[in-house]
């Protein structure tokens, strides 16, 4: 029997109380403890990302050499973009002991991309290796119902909405309505949404809106995603593109404070003068989007404007924005710009009696209301994958409908 076996032998019998006569050979010598082999110790350990640091520095703030990280990461380089990580962005790493206590070598680096990538580098035979694979994640569908009491954003979080996409939901009815006018409670909304898991069935977060629908006093508007030629869209129920373009609300969340009237009377001048834009009144700092694709004319100081920005965005369309606090970087005349980018921020400059965003729509010359202008329609979803959308818009309101049915029974 070998020394472990005896001890263990040795061990037993004096817990049940068995009297054991202790032989001396049963006990090993030194030679036999200096001859034992003990297996490698590995030590593993999670750090994140902070702000403003890179993957070199995030582990070289902790005990291992700057050199040997620097050999470590030098083929993953090669392969993953290390500069594209997040703050927040957890790493693993593990490294062997040697006898001395000190680092032998890193063992391992990995992660997980927010694209859902395996990455790691790995010492392998002398050297390091690395390997860029899909991670295995389960996408469950989650759908919603509710009703708007006060904010749509609270009223969404209070649902079971993850607050990281009440926005984007938000956005696919920027199109659509003027969420300070037409959102009001009692109005219903639903959404169906991915929740991801990671192989173990831990939640990882949450994923893209698949549907979603805002149901106002006047009208119903509803938004479908559906892949086109490998690309992602939104599609309302009767196949028209969500995206339009122009957006009726430059700002993610802001009160209008002022609407489209040619006979106000000005808050600063004291007499009847045309407002011909709409005003939406939000903090200082608040970023304003494009309203659509299209390029710079004017980024400058503008009179009574302030601070001002104006695009062109066709041969018929152009949108101007006033009483910025600052512009964007890069936001010069000749830019071009794309639907949805942040081309300034919410200020008070120029004539102006607090911080607000004045917005205006010119049609073919002449300054029209943003709120009423009608907006071309999106493009018609391809008919050969008509079919097919048909069946998803009629699924999910069929999940919703069983959705809302469940809500009832449990009142």
């Amino acid at each position: 029997m070998s020394f472990w076996g005896k001890s263990l032998l040795l061990v037993c019998a004096t817990t049940i109380g068995v009297p054991v006569a202790i032989a001396k050979e049963t006990l090993p010598s030194q030679q036999e403890f200096n001859n034992i082999t003990l297996p490698p110790i590995y030590i593993e350990q999670t750090i994140k990302l902070n702000k403003k640091e890179t993957l070199i520095q995030a582990l070289s703030n902790t005990m291992l050499p700057y050199k040997m990280v620097s050999q470590a990461l030098q083929p993953l380089q090669k392969k993953f973009n290390v500069r594209g990580l997040r703050p927040g962005q957890e790493i693993n790493f593990r490294y062997k002991e040697a006898k001395d206590g000190s680092i032998a070598y890193i063992d391992e680096i990995m992660l997980y991309s927010r694209d859902d990538k395996k990455v790691k580098s790995y010492w392998d035979n002398g050297k390091y290796t690395a390997k860029v694979d899909k991670r295995l994640v389960e996408k469950r569908q989650i759908a919603v119902t509710g009703t708007i009491e006060g904010s749509l954003y609270s009223s969404a979080e209070a649902a079971g909405i993850p607050v990281a996409l009440v926005t984007p939901f938000a956005n696919l009815f920027a199109w659509d309505i003027d969420f300070t006018r037409d959102i009001r409670s009692g109005n219903a909304f639903s959404i169906v949404y991915e929740s991801i898991y990671d192989e173990n069935g831990d939640f990882l977060r949450s994923g893209n809106i698949l549907a979603a629908k805002l149901e106002t006093r006047k009208k119903t508007f509803d938004a479908y995603r559906m892949e086109v030629k490998g690309r992602p869209e939104y599609y309302n129920a009767k196949g028209y593109n969500k995206r339009r373009a122009l957006l009726r609300t430059p700002l993610e969340f802001g009160r209008v404070s002022s609407h489209f009237n040619p006979n106000r009377k000005h808050p600063v001048l004291g007499y009847k003068r045309a407002h011909r834009g709409t005003d939406f009144a939000a903090p200082t700092g608040t970023p304003i989007k494009a309203a659509g694709d299209g390029v710079i004319e004017r980024s400058n100081w503008y009179g009574s404007f302030g601070r001002y920005v104006r695009i062109k965005h066709d041969s018929k369309y152009k949108t101007a924005y006033a009483h910025l606090s600052r512009f964007a970087k890069g936001m010069r005349k000749g830019k071009r710009v794309r639907q949805g980018q942040v081309i300034g921020y919410v200020g008070t400059s120029g004539r102006s009696t607090g911080p607000h965003l004045h917005f205006e729509v010119h049609k073919k010359g002449k300054k029209v209301n943003p709120m009423k202008v009608a907006l071309p329609s999106g493009k018609k979803i391809p008919s050969k994958i008509k079919p097919k959308f048909k069946q998803l818009v009629a699924s999910t309101n069929n999940l919703w409908k069983q959705v809302s049915n469940t809500l009832v029974a449990q009142k």
